[in-house]
This record gives structure tokens, sequence and C-alpha cells, in this order.
């Protein structure tokens, strides 16, 4: 179930940064989508599969363990962060809160990634297939959402 849960994280992600990129000339008009998908609904399942499946998700980590205290703290601040997506883009909260919702859960992200790019370093196993399932893709993906909140942020007419 883990692996299904990733998948739709991806999709739901992917489509949201793709739509954002999309709608880029709509003068930051892009923020609550791009705060709903990439941050609210991802966030959201990336909760369910750290908390509600936790067992499936550490073994499709690698990372399995007999506490997975550290993997329900994961899925917490990923709700927090998920609703806040889900709230600040459907009540309108306004470009600046939306700025600070998608950067501060890129930067999560991109520790995340940095986290794991560490374990794969010092990894004895140093399995590429963790290279490729879970730093690059949290690299790209926060990277892209730091692009796009940026880009808001200083085009000018978001009224920062």
């Amino acid at each position: 179930m883990a692996l299904a849960l990733m998948i739709m994280t991806y999709l739901v992600g992917g489509v949201g940064i793709y739509l954002s990129f999309g709608r880029m000339g709509d003068a930051g008009g892009y923020l609550e989508l791009l705060a709903l998908t990439t941050v609210g609904i991802v966030g959201v399942l990336s909760f369910i599969r750290h908390v509600v499946f936790h067992k499936s998700d550490a073994r499709r980590m690698g990372w399995e363990t007999d506490r997975p205290d550290w993997m329900f703290e994961v899925g917490f601040a990923n709700l927090a962060f998920g609703f806040m997506g889900i709230l600040g883009s459907l009540a309108h909260w306004g470009d600046r809160a939306l700025v600070l919702i998608v950067l501060g859960y890129a930067l999560y992200l991109f520790q995340a990634a940095m986290l794991h790019l560490y374990r794969f370093l010092t990894d004895a196993k140093r399995s590429p297939v963790r290279l490729w399932r879970s730093v690059l893709p949290a690299t790209l993906y926060s990277g892209m959402m730091i692009w796009l909140a940026i880009a808001a942020a200083t085009s000018g007419s978001s009224g920062f």
C-alpha cells in the first residue's frame, strides 16, 4: 500500500507542478493550485503513508524498525503542512501566506532529501535504488517548488 501511496504523491505533486508552470503568466494565480496539490494533498497522502501504513512504508524505504516513532513524527509534520496547504488555498489566504507555506514545505522536503543523500553516501551498501527513489525525486520536487514560490514572490504583481 505504501508504494501505491508514494506513486499517488508523485502523480499529484507532478501534476500540480506541471499545471503551475503552465499558469505562471497568471500573475501568481497558480499559487493556490500549487499549495493545494504539492503541499496539501501530497502532505496528507504522505501522512497516511508514514503513519497508517508505516510498516510497509519502512519496508519500501529499507528502513524497517520496531520503533516507528520517527516515521510518525515525519508523518505528523507532513500532515501539518498538508492542512496548511489545503486551508491556505481553499480559504484564499493570499500570495504571501501561500508562498510561505510552499517554501516551508519545500525546504522541509529538501532537508529530507539531503538526509537521504547522507544516508546513501555513508551506507556500506550504497544502493542506487535509494538514490533514484528518494534523493533525486525529492531534490527536484523541492527545487521546483522553491523556484515557483520565489517566481511568484518576485513577479511584482503578487503584492510583495
